[in-house]
C-alpha cells in the first residue's frame, strides 16, 4: 500500500512539473507592452461610487460619468465622426448597470430607459468604433469590449468582473489575492499549478491582410483564467467575434 501511494505522489509531482516548466510555445503576432498601462488608466478614470439618485431612480442628472472619456486613455479608438459615446442606466430586480449605445450628436441624450422611444432598439456603440488600424488600435478596442461597461455596477452586475491579465506579474498577484484574501474559495493546488504554468500571458496582436487577431488572458472570480481571442475586421464598420478557451477552472463560490 505504502509503494502503490509513493507511486501515485510520483505520478502527480511528475505532472504538475510538466505543468509548470513547459516551454513556452513561440508565438505569432505583435505583443503589446504597454498594456498594464492602459488597463490602469481605465481603471482610475472610472467612477467607483454609484450616485445615489441615479441608483434610486436611474435617471441621469447631467453629472455622472461621461463615457466619452474612455477616448482620453484609449487614444487609437474613437467614435465616428457626428457620434458620441453615451449611456442610458438600467435599473431592475436584479441590480443595476449602463447600456451603452451611440448617439449621434445631432440626438438629445435619453436622461432614462423610460425615455427610450418604444420598439427603439439603441444599437451597438461597436458599429460606430473607429479603430486605427495598427496593433495599438486593436488591442484598445478589446479593452474596450471587455472593460467599457464595468462603472455604475451594482448587485448581480458586478458578474461582470472581467480583468485583463498582462503578464506573469498580474497572474501571480490574482493567485497570491485569491489565497491570502477572504472572498470565496481559494484555489487548490491544482488549480495554482495551472495557474502558473501558463505561458504567453501577454496580449499580442497579428495582423492579416482582412482582420486583426488579438489574444489576451483574463480573469473572471466566476470562471477562472481564460485566453480570449478576437478576430477584429480591418474596415469600417468593424466586424469582431470572439473565441475563447479556459485555461483554469475557478469559481469563487460567492453568490450575490
Amino acid at each position: 500500500m505504502k509503494k502503490r501511494i509513493v507511486a501515485l505522489l510520483i505520478v502527480l509531482a511528475v505532472s504538475l512539473a510538466c505543468q509548470v516548466f513547459t516551454p513556452p510555445i513561440e508565438r505569432e503576432g505583435t505583443v503589446i507592452s504597454d498594456c498594464a498601462a492602459k488597463v490602469r488608466a481605465v481603471i482610475e478614470i472610472q467612477p467607483t461610487k454609484i450616485p445615489q439618485a441615479l441608483l434610486e431612480t436611474g435617471i441621469k442628472q447631467g453629472d455622472e460619468f461621461n463615457a466619452n472619456d474612455y477616448f482620453k486613455v484609449l487614444t487609437h479608438i474613437s467614435m465616428q465622426e457626428g457620434y458620441s459615446l453615451d449611456y442610458v442606466y438600467q435599473v431592475d430586480g436584479l441590480g443595476a448597470y449602463p447600456v451603452l449605445y451611440a448617439r449621434s450628436d445631432d440626438q438629445p441624450p435619453y436622461a432614462s430607459m423610460e425615455d427610450v422611444p418604444e420598439n427603439t432598439e439603441l444599437g451597438n456603440y461597436r458599429d460606430r468604433l473607429e479603430i486605427e488600424d495598427v496593433e495599438q488600435g486593436y488591442f484598445e478596442a478589446v479593452v474596450m469590449q471587455i472593460m467599457a461597461r464595468q462603472f455604475y455596477l451594482n448587485w448581480h452586475a458586478n458578474y461582470n468582473d472581467a480583468e485583463i491579465v498582462c503578464n506573469r506579474e498580474a497572474a501571480d498577484a490574482i493567485i497570491e489575492g485569491i489565497n491570502s484574501g477572504d472572498f470565496g474559495y481559494k484555489l487548490d493546488a491544482k488549480q495554482k499549478a495551472q495557474a502558473r504554468a501558463m505561458t504567453n500571458i501577454e496580449p499580442a496582436v497579428t495582423l492579416t491582410e482582412d482582420s486583426a487577431i488579438v489574444e489576451v488572458v483574463i480573469f473572471t472570480k466566476w470562471g477562472g483564467f481564460f485566453r480570449q481571442t478576437y478576430t477584429i475586421g480591418r474596415s469600417f464598420p468593424h466586424t469582431i467575434e470572439m473565441e475563447e478557451e479556459n485555461l483554469v477552472e475557478y469559481d469563487c463560490g460567492i453568490m450575490f
